[in-house]
């Protein structure tokens, strides 16, 4: 088979997968369990339990806070402790239901437990996105973005392919490589009520060629569930691989315009996971209160890698704990793969819908250089897979150009790293980038602003 890539820039990055032989591990309940309010993308979810309320594991405990929003529930059997801010693993403070477990498990009426496959797909799509949306399934490849909204494009948009992310091509992560092993027809299921939903548009599963024996699990669930106009695709080993743009890219051989959404090329790209999460909740009427996360870094020998079953609301502290704690030679913890992951402030925070990993890295993998001035190389350029221009970037960032940084699309870098990661001067482009797309990206905000309220002002 042809392995397909995107066009422009990417790194290879040493993989470090040692947790990909490790079978995923259910782990078992702690005592008291800390349901975040905003672990997905847009408006924080709303609180419809108060404090001493007995909740059912699977039972609605926060309603959709906005358009762009989902609904959360109990990941857990207990007694509802408090209702209040909590500092998230940034240490940001975000509004957290307490909750205090029973001995006893007792799941919400209607959920279906069993692990008999369904495969058989609702005719009504309608009733597909209530169950997506009422059952809280947002997407799991990062962005966290309520799935019943991508799934339901604006009218006159046309879904073309749908493109299922099995690239995982951040070093270190394994949980999406496990459950396409795992839960293999699962996922295949939940990509064809996706298809359904868009319309019965053609299916493209991407999966990086450094993970065979997922390639050919999924080629052979979807040779034998026999869903029409679905296909397995190898993908070249390249980071950003599972980027959005990129997978497009490569698969569909289109480029999304800065400021424009997927659809508009007729792309919709979903994660391998929530793929999953569409099955358990169309199929099983199973809320999103677990994923798949990783504990794995370069200072962990073999045997202290795990991939493991949790719950949203799970202390990050008691994760680490049950592994068997922080490894002497730990230097940074970090929340996702060491490319686009975020440094954990705060341990005592709690596990989200979106969480991928506990990352730990030794001095060596974290030390920083000195920094040294740009030679004009140009590799930061070569190696951007957005085409931007990061050492440009930068510099209009200290000179504080808003209006030339955002000439320049500041504010479509993804974050990938891939400049930080290769420039020889050790430059921290990554960091200033950042910023400068915050200052760009809130200069358009304000534009819009200002439009909207003039056009408010003369009616």
């Amino acid at each position: 088979m042809n392995k397909l890539t995107f066009s422009i820039g990417g790194v290879h990055p040493n993989d470090n997968k040692r947790a990909r032989e490790c079978a995923i591990e259910v782990l078992p309940l702690p005592k008291t369990m800390y349901v975040s309010m905003a672990q997905h993308l847009g408006a924080p979810a709303k609180p419809i339990v108060a404090v001493g309320d007995f909740v059912k594991t699977g039972q609605v405990i926060a309603e959709p806070g906005g358009f762009i929003s989902a609904f959360v529930h109990s990941p857990a059997t207990g007694t509802v402790k408090s209702i209040a801010p909590r500092k998230d693993i940034a240490g940001n403070n975000v509004m957290h239901v307490e909750i205090a477990l029973s001995e006893e498990e007792v799941w919400a009426d209607g959920i279906d437990l069993s692990d008999t496959l369904v495969t058989t797909i609702p005719e009504d799509r309608n009733s597909i996105l209530d169950k997506v949306k009422a059952c809280g399934v947002v997407g799991l490849g990062g962005a966290t973005f309520p799935t019943h909204v991508k799934l339901n494009p604006a009218p006159g948009s046309v879904a073309e392919c749908l493109i299922l992310n099995g690239a995982e091509c951040e070093p270190y992560l394994t949980s999406d490589y496990r459950i396409m092993l795992e839960r293999t027809k699962e996922i295949v299921v939940g990509a064809a009520i996706m298809q359904k939903v868009l319309g019965g548009c053609r299916c493209v599963i991407g999966i990086e060629e450094n993970k065979p024996e997922a390639i050919e699990a999924m080629s052979k669930a979807v040779a034998e569930l026999g869903y029409g106009n679905m296909m397995v695709q190898v993908l070249k080993k390249r980071y950003p691989q599972g980027g959005e743009k990129q997978l497009i890219d490569a698969v569909m051989k289109r480029q999304v315009k800065s400021g424009a959404l997927p659809i508009s090329v007729g792309a919709v790209v979903q994660n391998v996971a929530t793929a999953l999460a569409v099955y358990e909740a169309v199929q099983k009427n199973r809320p999103l209160i677990t994923n798949t996360l990783t504990i794995t870094g370069d200072c962990l020998p073999d045997n202290r890698q795990h991939n493991y079953l949790f719950r949203i609301g799970m202390p990050l502290s008691y994760i680490v704990e049950y592994a068997g704690g922080i490894p002497e030679q730990a230097a940074k913890m970090v929340s996702g793969g060491p490319m686009m992951g975020r440094a954990i402030a705060n341990l005592d925070a709690a596990t989200v819908k979106g969480s991928s990993s506990v990352l730990f890295l030794s001095e060596a993998a974290t030390r920083r250089h000195s920094e040294g001035n740009c030679i004009r190389c140009g590799r930061c350029v070569d190696a951007c897979p957005m085409g931007l221009e990061p050492f440009l970037l930068q510099r209009l960032y200290k000179a504080g150009d808003v209006e030339a940084l955002e000439k320049n699309a500041a504010q479509d870098c993804i974050e990938c790293g891939c400049c930080l990661y290769s420039c020889p001067a050790y430059i921290p482009l990554l960091d200033r980038i950042r910023q400068a797309k915050g200052m760009a990206l809130g200069a358009i905000k304000a534009r819009a602003a200002a439009a909207k309220a003039a056009a408010e002002a003369k009616k």
